[in-house]
């Protein structure tokens, strides 16, 4: 299956996404923080995303609170990535019957991520991604 579609989080996880990726607006230009872990939203939200799936955790995303991010396709740039088959492997029964179930999940699983990422912040933009992961890993 082809993911072709606009995806969105939370306007919560989207500005966590922003933070992430260093920035205060939506523009690809950097605020000068060398402390965001990620150069690119994509990547934050990519990262946010695997991050759900791993762990089988997804945050639902009323309509009132849903903001637009981008394309997903356009995020997945690399024709080396088929998040159809990480879908299929590590989600949810139902998460690939069609195109709407498989953009549904991808963003509450972002949206889990990116909530969870926020945890890891200490202090002005000082993220602590490794500490998550070791966490998650010992669970």
């Amino acid at each position: 299956m082809k993911l072709d579609f606009q995806v969105g989080t939370s306007k919560k996880a989207h500005s966590i996404m922003k933070q992430l990726a260093g920035r205060s607006k939506d523009e690809d230009d950097t605020d000068g923080n060398t402390k965001a872990p990620f150069k690119k939203m994509g990547d934050a939200y990519l990262f946010a995303l695997v991050l759900g799936l791993t762990t089988g955790n997804k945050t639902k995303i009323g309509k009132k609170e849903f903001q637009n991010v981008f394309h997903f396709s356009g995020v997945v740039d690399d024709e080396d990535y088929d998040f159809s088959i990480l879908l299929e492997c590590l989600g949810e029964t139902g998460d690939l019957k069609d195109k709407e179930s498989a953009k549904t999940a991808i963003q509450e699983y972002a949206t889990w991520g990116l909530l969870r990422l926020s945890e890891q912040k200490h202090g002005d933009d000082d993220y602590r991604i490794a500490s998550l992961l070791e966490g998650l890993i010992d669970n």
